[in-house]
């Protein structure tokens, strides 16, 4: 049975995280241009180092070990030791902590940069403004949160699974993540919209995808006007309050 809190999720899944991610040819293209986009605004944003950083929900380490050799201080919260387990094994300069900062201060002090990737779209909206709150609380004046919006229910291809009849999907559209991120004190300071060139299931697959064709489509429907029809999009949010 489906929990419906979604810290309950991913508990015991650390040694199968990683590679269902990378057996799935359109989650692996995703997982390619977040890192792409990351790293172009991580070096806008921190040209020099990042002082302290934190990885919220920071699974197996996935953006972690992107992040953590630009800052001086790396820290990974999760709520699932299994995932943390393999968290440790990849990110040798991320001191990482089990703990849920919804509810706890187990990690005090404020941070210059904090991500949560592949964590507000699969949430329910009581946990997504709960952290929301304690990630505004830890971040520094003017310190930016970094997220993505993967499976938008807007976008092309998810339009199409709704009319094939697919299985559960989020609710989080792009503008209700906008509107969210606004009532919680944050300003969307800069977007990279992915995938919205992908309209149907067919297109997904990897031949297509790691097609040069696709590297140009992607770069030329990658602007901030693409992001509400994007099945994936990265947003750098700003703490304005």
């Amino acid at each position: 049975m489906k929990s419906s809190d979604y810290r309950d999720s991913h508990k015991h899944k650390g040694a199968e995280y990683d590679s269902t991610i990378q057996s799935s040819a359109f989650d692996a293209y995703m997982d390619k241009w977040e890192e792409h986009h990351l790293a172009q605004v991580l070096s806008r944003l921190f040209p020099t180092r990042i002082p302290r950083y934190l990885d919220f929900a920071c699974g197996t380490g996935r953006i972690t070990r992107r992040v953590e050799a630009r800052a001086d201080e790396s820290v990974g919260v999760d709520v699932s030791e299994s995932m943390l387990t393999q968290a440790r094994s990849k990110c040798r300069a991320t001191r990482f902590v089990c703990a849920d900062l919804t509810r706890s201060d187990a990690e005090p002090g404020l941070f210059d940069l904090v991500t949560a990737f592949r964590f507000f779209a699969n949430a329910q909206d009581d946990l997504r403004s709960a952290v929301l709150t304690a990630v505004n609380r830890r971040l520094r004046p003017g310190g930016y949160l970094i997220i993505n919006n993967h499976r938008n229910p807007r976008s092309f291809l998810g339009v199409a699974s709704r009319l094939a009849g697919g299985g559960d999907e989020p609710d989080l559209t792009y503008f209700k993540l906008r509107n969210l991120l606004r009532r919680q004190g944050f300003e969307i300071d800069y977007q990279r919209a992915i995938g919205f060139w992908i309209l149907r299931f067919k297109l997904t697959s990897a031949e297509c995808l790691g097609s040069a064709l696709a590297s140009r489509l992607e770069r030329a429907f990658q602007y901030a006007w693409f992001a509400p029809f994007a099945p994936d999009t990265l947003l750098v949010a700003r703490k304005v309050a």
